[in-house]
């Protein structure tokens, strides 16, 4: 993992609810550009603490990893060892609909399956799309087609 800066408050940005400091203008002219590739997994939370204690625990970047090009964040060490551990067990819990286009389902009624390279993320959540079109259909009013 490559070194943690910290952030100033002239270079903030608020994402899906949340504010990100950034060190300078050039990392968050690239985080703006593509906020879902740089937002920690289900919004800095721990997936292990809600996969095994059913509840969400605010993550550290003292206890980061990274998998699969994500960035994953835990409230201490023995979280994060176990993520590493089985990091399958872990890494999807924020997918939606286990990657099922909900666009697809509330427009046409048919279960489609999403690509991650056209993900949004809202709520803390990831929802993948088949195409460009369900993405900005999505982003257009994401609360028709958010999973309660």
């Amino acid at each position: 993992m490559k070194k943690w800066v910290k952030g100033d408050n002239r270079f903030a940005v608020v994402q899906d609810g949340k504010t990100y400091l950034f060190p300078s203008d050039e990392q968050k002219q690239m985080f703006v550009k593509n906020p879902d590739k740089y937002t920690p997994a289900l919004g800095g939370k721990c997936t292990v603490c809600l996969v095994e204690m059913g509840k969400t625990m605010d993550g550290s970047v003292q206890f980061a990893t990274m998998h699969e090009g994500r960035l994953f964040l835990f409230p201490g060490d023995e979280q994060k060892q176990m993520f590493l551990k089985n990091p399958a067990k872990y890494a999807n819990v924020d997918l939606v609909a286990q990657g099922q286009c909900t666009v697809c389902r509330v427009e046409m009624q048919k279960e489609v399956q999403g690509k991650p390279e056209f993900a949004a993320i809202h709520k803390d959540m990831r929802y993948w799309f088949p195409s460009e079109d369900q993405l900005k259909m999505f982003v257009s009013n994401p609360a028709k087609y958010e999973v309660k």
